[in-house]
């Protein structure tokens, strides 16, 4: 295959969008309205029998009405529909067809058939597809979006997806919106009656702005070329897998989602890791993790600092940190007695974690001491990460609108956790900041948020982030050997 084919989906420079409608909740309407809402730049043309118009653009009443060449066509009308609108695709030149309509190869056998047949009469006039069962694609560092997403959750992020299945990846674009999380370019494959997973993968792959590689897969239709794509581009860029349908009761809903058949378990985890891949434990930690692997510095060792506002925190941490397979050394008596010359009192534990709510910030240490104490843990040759976890009380601007002593903490605990998180850059470690509220529950959160501060709110995912980031560190370490 010729990756400028498989360019058509993502970066197209005209539109037809066959099916088109205003009517809310249609695929024609979902594919409009992102359109419209990204300022796609290059001709937009609805297509739709009755003609007239949508969102305002003159709608032909079929794909040989169009005036000018059709390079991608983007296709939500009945199954019956669609060798008709094949032909016409055929007859204006278009290159590729994004096929939303369902019912397919993950329907019945009768399907399996109809989805063959599309794929052969596609052959036959020099179309690729890109489905059938599929909610779209976008790109938006071009300002293309013909996805289902609801567009004003997306952010332009260098990361990219793609993903065997659509809807729970936009919950998760959604999910992490309010936290300028998110991926710049997404390719939904659904059936895969022609192009999959591993050609978007050796395209995304070879492109320079792209810095890493989100997958949801439910299976591999190819494994030898996919794993030998996958080494070639883990080599450059980290790949982070989420691999469902691994029990039998997963790989029959699959079965019923995507057509796929899911393999075992343990072959697929050994043949990834081979190749560099990372494989999420959570679904919804794929965007966190991804953001993780290629903003912070590498993890290149095993041991983790916890600066902690609560003692609770800091062990439920250690149990996490350690039971994953990272260790949290007790510091030196030399670092431990710097950090009480600091302000630490006899009553805080020095040892790691390091209790600085048990000393009391703004009463026995200063804002500028506790950001001196990160400093000396992450200058010393004795941990490869922080954790500064706690800082962030409940509560929005409004509630603390009237009381100035809330108001006053507020500012001090955004500009600790802004100064401790700009450790990172300078000292490259890793650096986490640790709140178990979110941007919605605490102003502190939303204001570090805002300014591009990445917070993380459960334990066992932070714990995981440093974890795959020593992984993938090892794997790149390898290749240097």
């Amino acid at each position: 295959m010729s990756k400028e084919e498989a360019r058509v989906f993502l970066w197209p420079r005209s539109v037809a969008v066959v099916g088109a409608s205003d009517t809310p909740g249609t695929w024609g309407s979902f594919v409009m309205e992102g359109l419209m809402r990204w300022k796609f730049p290059g001709p937009i043309y609805p297509v739709n029998r009755n003609g007239g118009t949508v969102y305002g653009l003159e709608c032909y009443k079929s794909l040989q009405d169009i005036p000018s060449r059709v390079e991608l066509a983007v296709v939500a009308v009945p199954q019956e529909a669609l060798e008709e609108t094949l032909e016409g695709c055929a007859s204006v030149g278009v290159k590729g067809m994004v096929i939303i309509s369902a019912g397919f190869g993950e329907a019945d056998e009768e399907g399996k058939v109809r989805e063959e047949n599309l794929a052969r009469l596609a052959r036959v006039h020099g179309i690729r597809l890109l489905g059938p069962n599929v909610s779209g694609t976008f790109n938006l560092h071009a300002s293309f979006n013909a996805s289902g997403s609801p567009a004003h959750y997306l952010v332009p992020t260098n990361l990219a997806a793609i993903c065997q299945g659509g809807y729970a990846f936009y919950d998760l674009l959604a999910a992490g919106g309010s936290r300028k999380m998110g991926v710049g370019w997404f390719v939904h494959t659904g059936n895969e009656c022609d192009l999959g997973v591993t050609d978007f993968l050796e395209l995304l792959g070879e492109e320079e702005e792209v810095q890493g590689i989100l997958m949801y897969l439910e299976t591999i239709r190819d494994p030898r070329r996919f794993l030998d794509v996958a080494r070639r581009v883990s080599e450059r860029k980290p790949i982070i897998v989420f691999k469902a349908g691994t029990t039998s009761a997963g790989a029959r809903a699959a079965l019923s989602h995507t057509g796929a058949l899911a393999g075992r378990p343990e072959i697929y985890r050994g043949a990834l890791a081979q190749a560099g891949i990372i494989l999420c434990p959570a679904m919804e930690l794929l965007i966190p993790l991804g953001h993780f692997l290629v903003e912070r510095p590498p993890m290149k060792g095993d041991r983790v600092a916890i600066m902690t506002m609560g003692g609770s925190w800091g062990v439920s941490l250690v149990d996490e940190l350690e039971g994953k397979g990272l260790t949290v050394p007790e510091l030196s008596p030399k670092l431990q007695g710097r950090l009480r010359e600091l302000g630490m009192p006899r009553r805080a534990s020095t040892k790691n974690p390091v209790d600085i709510g048990a000393a009391g910030i703004s009463y026995h240490l200063s804002l500028e001491n506790v950001v001196q104490m990160a400093r000396e843990i992450l200058e010393s040759e004795e941990v490869d990460a922080l954790i500064f976890h706690g800082l962030g009380r409940p509560g929005m601007a409004k509630d603390q609108a009237s009381d100035r002593a809330r108001g006053i903490f507020l500012s001090l605990e955004v500009r600790l956790m802004r100064e401790i998180q700009a450790l990172e850059k300078e000292i490259q470690k890793p650096v986490v900041i640790g709140c178990c509220l979110s941007p919605w529950e605490s102003q502190a959160v939303w204001d570090l948020n805002q300014e591009g501060i990445r917070t993380y709110q459960r334990l066992s995912d932070i714990a995981w982030n440093l974890v795959l980031a020593r992984q993938r560190e090892k794997f790149l370490s390898r290749l240097l050997r």
